[in-house]
């Protein structure tokens, strides 16, 4: 499976939102599971978008063939666009994308680059100290964790909350603890986080 992960700078938040809404028409592409999005919490011009495949394949077919058209009509209210293609590794709690995109609230994507050759030590610890706390976090739905293509020090992970409030108490206490259990910073270059709630205008599921 593929996650495309994309945060944009709006220069018009209202009109990038009506073209948002549009993007309904993924459902009927080949290998399509889910796309959602929403405005992040602490940049109120910037959305992050979760779009999720079936496979590479699928997704460059739909880049090939049916993107351009789609995405013309917000190319002039995009003042930057920075797009991260990565492949699905691990699953932690609900292995269904479409019921995670479905039944979500919030998001929270995390955009890791390692030490160089770092990559053995941060799998390993994210499958014996990461996985375990988001797996029993009060209110986490479900998690992806993701090597970004063509490059194997960087990772994306992005995690489903049921509501606002058990994010914000996974933020607070849950990741200082378990980061620092995990000693991560010995092996992390830089960390980025995402969070925000989604809005339901953006929500594209391909029915099972």
């Amino acid at each position: 499976m593929l996650a495309k992960w994309i945060a944009v700078d709006a220069s018009n938040r209202a009109a990038f939102d009506e073209a948002q809404k549009r993007w309904s028409d993924l459902a009927e592409h080949d290998g399509f599971i889910a796309q959602v999005g929403g405005w992040v919490d602490a940049f109120p011009a910037k959305a992050g978008i979760l779009g999720l495949w079936r496979s590479f394949g699928a997704y460059r077919q739909f880049m090939e063939t049916g993107h351009a058209e789609i995405a013309l009509q917000q190319k002039e209210i995009c003042e930057r666009i920075d797009i991260t293609v990565a492949g699905v590794i691990m699953h932690i709690n609900q292995p269904d994308p479409q019921l995670l995109a479905g039944s979500a609230a919030c998001l929270r994507v995390s955009d890791v680059t390692l030490q160089p050759n770092s990559s053995p030590i941060f799998v390993a610890r994210q499958l014996e100290i990461w996985n375990p706390a988001l797996g029993s976090a009060e209110g986490m739905l479900g998690a992806l964790v993701c090597r970004v293509d063509g490059n194997h020090d960087r990772f994306l992970a992005a995690s489903f909350w049921r509501d606002r409030a058990a994010l914000e108490n996974f933020q607070a206490t849950i990741f200082p603890a378990t980061s620092k259990e995990a000693e991560t910073d010995t092996y992390t270059k830089s960390l980025v986080s995402y969070h925000f709630a989604l809005e339901p205008g953006w929500r594209v599921v391909k029915a099972h």
